[in-house]
């Protein structure tokens, strides 16, 4: 038996057993209710029986059995309050029992003190016994549910990245068809006298498409990363030329807007390193836009980084209004927006401008595929006294080509034969 359990005594072996023979009393003593008083006395015999074979064995298997029939009968939801409830049951049980020994000394003639103490530790670790148990089956199933939901959320977030997938190349086909007409409509009135009338529409179809275009190629990369199917190119590149083109073209993006974007060069990088200089420049243009939406008219951003060992970190720093510490790991989900949407503007570099909320997270997982991180620091949100913002991205230097993933060409292979399998 357990260390729990040492009782060993011959009579206390007898005095079980023959409690058996007062069920009828005990199970008096226990309820007035004549209906349920069958299905008590079946409890209390094999609740008897695992105590005496406790005893006489010094082993617990039986006693456990009993009660963890008594425990997984109840649902998930009633087995807190029933523990209890059963810990209390126990209780009545030894009381009665104790009644009984001291009202028949003719058949418990040993019942003194010694074996009413033992008869009280016998109950004392069936009692134990029944908590333990308890705790182990509410943790079982609390643990199989959180299982259950992570495997249906993960369905359901495989589900959302198909579906994004589908609906970004089903949008392609009818915008492209958009694009060519407004470029032939485009061409059968230059010259003609009502170009000048019709052209402020057409440009207006011009930049309603681009955006739209931006957003399906938004979509497209979600679904890349989210597959783990982005694949980047390294090609040799020089970092601070890299950062200088994108802040540069942010500029004249945010030239209405009276904001000021600086960079400074990083200062030991004028070696050639390896990179996708194509994605890691979206990434850092993502991180940019971001500021600049949420840093007011006449505002700063500052680019600058340093060289750390095996890094290099870029940071992106603004006098924006900041982010919520408990927001600030939200901003990296697919389609998160922060405050209430219906207030922002449509502009894309306007102050708390609009987007799909695709930026960031496209950002992070770009930066994860070139082996790198990104996160963020702010002291919070104050939109008038704006504490700014500080993304930190996390630049691996390879200073040669790394070699391909091969767990990535293995999923690819994989989702290449379930495809073959099914049609």
């Amino acid at each position: 038996m357990s260390e729990e359990k040492s009782i060993t005594s011959p009579a206390l072996v007898k005095m079980v057993k023959d409690l058996q023979e007062f069920l009828p009393e005990i199970t008096e003593r226990l309820t007035k209710t004549s209906g349920i008083r069958p299905s008590v006395e079946k409890q209390l015999l094999s609740l008897l029986s695992a105590l005496e074979e406790t005893i006489f064995l010094a082993e617990n298997t039986t006693l456990d059995q009993v009660l963890t029939n008594w425990v997984t009968q109840y649902t998930e939801a009633e087995l807190p309050q029933v523990i209890l409830d059963l810990s209390d049951f126990l209780h009545s049980i030894q009381t009665a029992c104790q009644q009984v020994i001291q009202n028949h000394p003719e058949t418990f003639n040993s019942a003194n003190q010694k074996f009413s103490l033992e008869i009280s530790d016998l109950f004392f670790h069936a009692q134990k016994r029944l908590m333990r148990i308890g705790f182990e089956k509410y943790v079982e199933r609390q643990s199989k549910t959180a299982a259950e939901i992570q495997a249906m959320l993960e369905k359901l977030d495989q589900s959302k990245s198909r579906f994004i997938s589908i609906a970004a190349h089903e949008l392609k086909t009818p915008l492209t068809i958009i694009e060519g007409y407004s470029m032939m409509l485009e061409e059968l009135l230059i010259g003609n006298e009502v170009f000048k009338t019709y052209s402020p529409y057409l440009e207006g179809i011009k930049k309603g498409s681009e955006r739209l275009k931006q957003i399906i190629q938004d979509m497209i990369d979600v679904s890349l990363i989210d597959s783990r199917m982005l694949l980047l190119t390294f090609q040799p590149c020089l970092i601070n030329r890299l950062i200088e083109t994108v802040v540069e073209d942010m500029k004249k993006r945010a030239m209405d807007r009276d904001l000021l974007i600086q960079f400074r060069p990083i200062k030991g990088m004028n070696e050639l390193i390896y990179l996708d200089e194509i994605r890691l420049s979206q990434a850092l243009r993502n991180i940019i836009e971001n500021a600049i939406k949420f840093t007011p008219d006449g505002g700063k951003i500052e680019v600058y980084g340093r060289k750390l060992s095996g890094f290099i970190e870029i940071m992106v720093q603004d006098t924006g209004i900041g982010v919520d510490p408990e927001d600030q790991s939200l901003i990296f989900e697919k389609f998160s927006q922060l405050g209430q949407v219906s207030l922002h503007s449509s502009g894309k570099s306007k102050f708390k401008g609009g987007g799909a909320g695709l930026g960031l997270p496209i950002a992070k997982g770009i930066l994860e595929a070139h082996g790198g991180t990104i996160w963020m620091e702010s002291e919070g949100y104050d939109e008038i006294r704006c504490p700014g913002s500080i993304f930190h991205l996390m630049v691996p230097i390879y200073t040669q080509p790394p070699q391909p993933s091969a767990q990535i060409f293995s999923e690819l292979r994989n989702q290449n034969r379930n495809r073959a399998k099914n049609g």
